[in-house]
């Protein structure tokens, strides 16, 4: 009895040790807007949405974005373009103007891109007349995306488009 008993034990452990791994399946679909888990929003600021509030040189324009949100570890990076393509990370420096900055804000309900002139120049004229229209785009990166990529600073928008090829996908719609 103990030699069945053995010998049983033996025979599966036999069968458990010659299993392998089979050939790897194809990639499945991607995501609802193309580019899993990764929230993006595109949006299209023209003169009209610039104003300067507190006359203190900073010209902002803001919207309602329900969903980002600084509760959760989301990151959040923002890009801009002058033509809906070939994105650069904000924020940016001298961009017409020495010492002159164009980035972002967010809480919970809304997202602000902003553009300080500097004390120098108190309207933005050139600023309208070289980017009439700027486009913006948000990337809200989960922490499932983020644990992938241990090694990007997902605080710096331009190490997030080199190194994360969801967010490359998610730049290129």
């Amino acid at each position: 009895m103990k030699l069945k008993h053995y010998l049983s034990i033996f025979l599966i452990a036999a069968a458990v040790a010659s299993c392998s791994k089979g050939e790897t399946g194809p990639q499945g679909p991607a995501g609802a807007n193309g580019v899993t888990n990764i929230y993006t929003q595109q949006y299209t600021v023209t003169g009209a949405n610039w104003n300067d509030p507190n006359s203190t040189n900073t010209w902002i324009a803001t919207f309602q974005e329900s969903d980002i949100t600084d509760n959760n570890n989301d990151a959040v990076d923002v890009y801009w373009s002058n033509s809906s393509s070939g994105w650069l990370a904000l924020p940016v420096t001298s961009l017409i103007y020495s010492g002159d900055e164009l980035s972002y804000g967010f809480n919970n309900n809304s997202i602000t891109f902003s553009y300080y002139t500097g004390p120098l120049y108190s309207n933005p004229p050139s600023f309208y007349t070289a980017y009439s229209t700027i486009y913006f785009k948000v990337t809200v990166i989960p922490p499932s995306i983020q644990v992938k990529y241990p090694n990007v600073n997902f605080k710096n928008a331009a190490e997030v488009a080199a190194n994360v090829p969801e967010v490359q996908a998610a730049l290129a719609k």
